[in-house]
């Protein structure tokens, strides 16, 4: 099914996705996931259903981080959390920024294909993400720089890492 998140283009195997999450459990911390989950409006979690995303399963990662303080400014703390999902599929269209990155040599080299459409040439959207409301919005990617996996060495392997950071103030 073909999915349009500005400035990506994703056609998606749901059935694959789901068949993914049966088999492989991503969580490294279960109260995370929870968390995750419990924050997210029912719209939100439809979302991910409607990719076949299993968000019990999916990667969490937070982090409170202790900032000390110093002359200009007071102690403080911030809270991160790192969202990783796998969905099953291919990339159709991305940003110019990801296309430079996957044509590098040491990357795919030559082997980006040609198919995939540049949705974007703007340099400034690199900052651009899929916003459903979730942190600063969902970036979608290959996943061959994040998982050292012998599987992401190919450009078309049918996975499709998307990823949310959240930051806030506590």
């Amino acid at each position: 099914m073909i999915f349009d998140f500005n400035p990506w283009q994703l056609n998606v195997d749901i059935d694959l996705t789901k068949q993914l999450y049966k088999e492989v459990d991503y969580s490294t911390d279960k109260t995370a996931n929870m968390e995750f989950i419990e924050n997210l409006s029912l719209e939100q979690q439809q979302f991910f259903n409607s990719l076949g995303v299993d968000l019990t399963k999916i990667d969490v990662d937070k982090t409170i981080y202790d900032i000390p303080k110093d002359e200009e400014t007071p102690a403080s703390k911030i809270y991160r959390m790192t969202v990783n999902f796998f969905i099953r599929g291919k990339i159709l269209a991305l940003p110019k920024y990801q296309k430079d990155i996957y044509s590098d040599e040491e990357v795919f080299g030559k082997k980006f294909p040609e198919s995939i459409k540049v949705l974007s040439s703007n340099d400034e959207d690199y900052l651009k993400t899929f916003d459903n409301g979730i942190g600063a919005g969902i970036v979608f990617k290959h996943p061959c720089f994040h998982y050292d996996n012998e599987i992401f060495n190919e450009w078309d392997c049918g996975y499709i890492l998307g990823t949310i950071l959240i930051m806030k103030d506590m």
